[in-house]
């Protein structure tokens, strides 16, 4: 099946959204403490991650002398799921609306949980690294989840169907 524009365009606004994503978690911290404007757009991008990210100052990677947007779990999540949406094209084609094998998915998420859970029971105590290298393999497996699944949504919900049998 040829790649069609719609599915050009789906995969370019998950891409413009990634990077969007990632700038926000260098933002924040770049224009933390500054007056005006500036300070309270990195304030309004601090209050928007903490909706979905603990943003302990301990657990998160600094720059500009500043906390990033998010933790180093999350911030190995999104910055690897853009990697994945920019090297999507280059190992599947948009055309492909076949998902992967859910273990892909499944596998990834299972050593965070377990990363998670060590932590949690006292069994083992996790390090920015172990953060790091789960979420960065749940990032980069995503984009092969989302990127199919929604041009599939858009192909089966806006494709008008052939009322007209073809011979």
């Amino acid at each position: 099946m040829q790649t069609k524009r719609y599915q050009k365009v789906i995969f370019s606004v998950i891409l413009a959204i990634a990077v969007l994503w990632c700038a926000g978690i260098i933002i924040a911290p770049y224009w933390a403490g500054h007056e005006g404007i500036k300070g309270d757009i990195s304030e309004g991008i601090y209050s928007f991650y903490a909706k979905s990210c603990h943003q302990v100052s301990e657990r998160s990677h600094h720059l500009f002398g500043e906390k990033l947007g998010v933790c180093s779990r999350c911030t190995a999540i999104y910055f690897a799921f853009l990697l994945g949406v920019i090297l999507y094209p280059f190992i599947r084609k948009l055309s492909n609306i076949d998902l992967p094998s859910l273990l892909w998915l499944f596998i990834p998420v299972g050593l965070m949980l377990l990363d998670v859970g060590l932590d949690i029971a006292d069994v083992q105590k996790n390090s920015f690294i172990t953060r790091e290298i789960t979420g960065a393999v749940i990032g980069v497996v995503l984009p092969f989840f989302i990127i199919p699944g929604t041009i599939r949504v858009f192909y089966e919900y806006f494709t008008p169907p052939d009322v007209i049998p073809k011979k």
